[in-house]
């Protein structure tokens, strides 16, 4: 009864939600504008900007592009800031059946999916990690159990204005820490790559003996 007289609104339109859709019209998703990364993990935009400082990187897949006049941009903003991260799961869950249909990604291999952990001191902020809420949706899509405890990070980000991609990594070196064994391939989730940087510190902790791929649900325009 409450639903026919309050229906749930899209988080991003507010136009009234069916009973099938949470969170996000289909109207928005179909909006996003798609990378087709998917398509050829190891030739897009996402893998050139990871790959020379990861020798175990398999393949990048960036969901949809983050610039100016993306929705993305305002989706991120709203999981980031203003405790909606079930929109970020639902473009994850809708970039996972993309993957699924059209991609080139060897899921059969992939042993479990992992987000991108975030400090204590953002977590308790936040309140939650808004890249596992990118990995629910992943692995609820792709049917890839979601790894949870793995993976630590101990320190904020220190201020990175003017540094340069290099310096930005160096910078991050000894923030993250892999606390327990990993399978030998996994999924690296994230919510949006930029320079790299953090991701590519991230990497660096993880065995040498793990193939990684990497899944972010967007990517910014080409950044020094």
């Amino acid at each position: 009864m409450w639903d026919w007289l309050y229906p749930p609104l899209c988080g991003v339109c507010e136009a009234p939600l069916h009973k099938t859709e949470r969170g996000v019209c289909i109207g928005c998703l179909l909006r996003l504008p798609q990378t087709f990364f998917w398509r050829n993990p190891k030739n897009n935009e996402g893998y050139y900007r990871l790959a020379a400082l990861n020798p175990n990187l398999k393949g990048v897949v960036c969901g949809f592009w983050y610039t100016s006049g993306s929705p993305l941009r305002k989706w991120v903003q709203l999981a980031k800031y203003q405790g909606q991260p079930i929109l970020l799961k639902v473009a994850a869950t809708f970039l996972g059946q993309l993957i699924l249909h059209e991609g080139q990604v060897p899921l059969q291999e992939v042993r479990g999916i992992l987000p991108m952990p975030i400090s204590p001191e953002r977590l308790r902020q936040r309140g939650y990690n808004q890249a596992e809420w990118v990995a629910r949706g992943l692995s609820e899509a792709l049917k890839i159990p979601l790894l949870k405890g793995y993976w630590k990070r101990i320190h904020s980000t220190a201020s990175q204005i003017g540094k340069v991609r290099t310096e930005r990594w160096i910078s991050l070196q000894g923030d993250f820490i892999c606390e327990k064994k990993l399978p030998e391939s996994v999924i690296v989730v994230d919510d949006v790559l930029t320079t790299g940087a953090t991701l590519t510190a991230a990497l660096h902790s993880l065995p040498s003996s793990t193939d990684v791929w990497i899944i972010t649900v967007g990517i910014t325009q080409r950044r020094s």
